[in-house]
């Protein structure tokens, strides 16, 4: 007896587009590169050692890739939009622009014990001396560094901050909270120190809320 059943095609995969594949395996690449900068640090974190880790071809990672330094500051460009996006994603919880000005010191340590914190750290550390990184890495960080001040600023003047007296302050508290917290992150990475490095951050707290009690009140 003949079989009426009609004979099943074999399934056919659906192909990735060029441009998606090219997306992920970038993805991959900088996600492997920040994971072996926290764990094993720049010098040790090679392209073959991340390659590996994304379970990448060595053809494909040279492909996206040529160099360190090309996968670095993709890892670093990656990392300095991890960070905008926590800050965004707490301070759009809070209602007031103070609240959110105080909320800034919370939102940074968050950001620079955690992992990709530490990876950037260790990058920026690392790459003082080396003269395929250097420049552009000191570029960016100065680029961040304006914008983050510009952006505090800014909400400094939605609760009635003006001139320039105030407007230099701010900027020097910014430049000063950042570094007192990159150094305490530094400091937490011994498990030790870290319970030290929190009660350091409240503190730092407490001369923010002065600071910004005593601006305010100037300007009333």
């Amino acid at each position: 007896m003949a079989n009426s059943e009609t004979p099943m095609k074999p399934a056919t995969r659906k192909r990735v587009p060029n441009v998606e594949r090219t997306a992920r395996t970038r993805a991959k690449l900088i996600e492997a590169t920040i994971a072996s900068l926290h764990e094993i640090g720049f010098h040790q974190t090679t392209t073959t050692v991340v390659a590996q880790r994304a379970g990448v071809s060595r053809g494909a990672m040279l492909h996206h890739f040529p160099t360190k330094a090309d996968l670095m500051m993709a890892a670093a460009e990656r990392m300095r939009d991890m960070r905008g996006e926590l800050h965004r994603e707490r301070l759009a919880n809070l209602e007031t622009p103070a609240d959110k000005f105080l909320a800034l010191i919370d939102v940074l340590w968050e950001a620079m014990v955690s992992p990709s914190g530490v990876a950037r750290i260790e990058l920026m550390l690392s790459t003082r001396s080396d003269s395929d990184m250097a420049e552009k890495f000191v570029r960016m960080n100065d680029e961040l560094d304006k914008r983050h001040k510009e952006s505090v600023w800014g909400l400094c003047q939605s609760v009635g901050m003006s001139g320039e007296t105030a407007r230099d302050k701010i900027y020097a508290f910014v430049q000063l909270y950042a570094a007192a917290l990159r150094g305490l992150a530094i400091d937490a990475l011994r498990e030790e120190s870290r319970e030290g490095a929190d009660s350091a951050v409240e503190l730092l707290k407490t001369f923010q809320l002065q600071m910004f009690e005593e601006l305010v009140t100037r300007q009333n």
